[in-house]
């Protein structure tokens, strides 16, 4: 092997550079950093490390598969992240990403199963029970959809999704003084600037598809002042 250090070429058998005494190049399959320093598993996470090839090849089809995802060429992205997961199944954040991709191309069944085994790798990744409660709630499985998002709110009681979901299930069950209440304990935790937008964006959808509906608009009228007292919209 090639020493990264100096540049000298040297066998295998060595767990370092006889020239210079440097460590090679490995990896870490779970927490996917560099790590050089003599070892064979990972400091953090306890996972044996891997040649640092692996890492590369890892690195340019994420590369790959982000930019794909910035041009919505879902189909592409997709592509890229199946096949880092071939061969590193653990890796969270490429879960994720292939569960939205696949919600982006309507694959809503495979994107379910992929948030899912997110679960099992790590059952408390921030936002894998709301965007599953989601799911279900599209599928108008409303009972399993509160059963996600309490696992969500046992988790992480101050992100900010479960409780947009949690008032989506008020609005189909017509309890808007319970939608009120949620709205209040949001508001109180401080929520993110694009989730309340996207709320407010979707009920404009909503209130175009019905009548008229005047616990809805004054709901609505609540988030739209939260938005240009808090983050200066002019709507």
């Amino acid at each position: 092997m090639k020493c990264i250090t100096c540049g000298e070429e040297y066998s295998d058998e060595f767990d370092f550079c006889p020239f210079c005494g440097a460590y090679p190049k490995k990896f870490c399959p779970k927490c996917f950093k560099e790590i050089n320093d003599g070892g064979k598993i990972c400091s953090d996470c306890g996972r044996e490390l891997l040649p640092f090839e692996g890492f590369k090849k890892y690195q340019d089809l994420k590369e790959k598969g982000l930019e794909y995802l910035d041009k919505d060429n879902f189909k592409k992205s997709t592509e890229c992240f199946e096949r880092i997961l071939k061969d590193w199944p653990q890796v969270e954040e490429i879960n994720f990403l292939l569960a939205e991709n696949y919600a982006f191309l309507d694959e809503i069944d495979k994107s379910l199963r992929q948030y899912e085994r997110l679960a099992e790798i790590n059952p408390r990744y921030m936002g894998v029970y709301s965007r599953i409660a989601k799911i279900y709630i599209e599928k108008e499985e409303i009972e399993k959809a509160r059963e996600y998002l309490k696992k969500e709110h046992d988790a992480y009681p101050f992100e900010n999704e479960h409780y947009i979901y949690s008032m989506h299930i008020c609005f189909l069950e017509d309890d808007f003084e319970k939608a009120n209440r949620i709205l209040d304990r949001l508001f109180a935790i401080g929520p993110n600037e694009d989730d309340l937008l996207i709320f407010k964006i979707n009920n404009d959808l909503n209130l175009k598809l019905v009548e008229y509906d005047p616990e809805l608009v004054d709901l609505n009228e609540r988030v739209k002042e939260y938005l240009e007292k808090n983050f200066n919209y002019s709507f």
